[in-house]
């Protein structure tokens, strides 16, 4: 029995060393890669840019909208007066 323990144990740290040895380094990327990485990180950092745009465009006319809203609402009180 203690035969088949010490030969396991022996058999699992081997099996890990292999499988860290196969695993644990990549190469480095190719031109190719770095291209392709270069033009997806170009891509989010311009996504990026139009969604800043964009979000303060949003602001600029909520609060427009919000100025009209309040003007609405004075217009229809001075209605209201009037029609009284």
């Amino acid at each position: 029995m203690t035969r088949f323990f010490k030969y396991s144990r022996v058999f699992l740290i081997c099996t890990i060393f292999i499988s860290s040895v196969l695993v644990g380094c990549s190469p480095k990327p190719s031109n190719e890669e770095m291209g392709k990485l270069e033009q997806a990180r170009a891509a989010a950092e311009s996504a990026e840019k139009k969604l800043h745009e964009l979000r303060q465009e949003r602001m600029l006319l909520e609060s427009e909208l919000q100025g009209k809203e309040s003007e609405l609402q004075e217009t229809e009180q001075g209605n209201a007066e009037i029609t009284q």
